[in-house]
């Protein structure tokens, strides 16, 4: 899936709430949203990535122009990869 996010030229949208995809999803994610120039919101709410996996998006965001929404609820991110999201929101 993850190629398929980096290479698409539609997609605006991700919703992949309430699925289990981890640490090593956010990983896959955040790589294909460094290169991704469509998407705008991204919903990973209970997706159980925590605050490694919110590190991960957080790099992403720094790399990603088009990313204006994304939801991080019910993920147990905690103070570190709270603080990892809005270092990048001010990158």
């Amino acid at each position: 899936m993850s190629q398929e996010l980096q290479f698409n030229f539609t997609l605006t949208t991700l919703n992949l709430s309430f699925n289990d995809i981890g640490v090593d999803g956010a990983k896959y994610i955040s790589q294909a949203l460094q290169s991704n120039s469509t998407l705008t919101t991204l919903d990973l709410q209970f997706t159980n990535i925590g605050a490694d996996g919110a590190t991960f998006i957080s790099k992403s965001v720094q790399f990603n122009s088009t990313l204006t929404t994304f939801y991080l609820n019910g993920n147990n991110i905690g103070n570190d990869g709270a603080k990892s999201i809005l270092q990048s929101l001010q990158f």
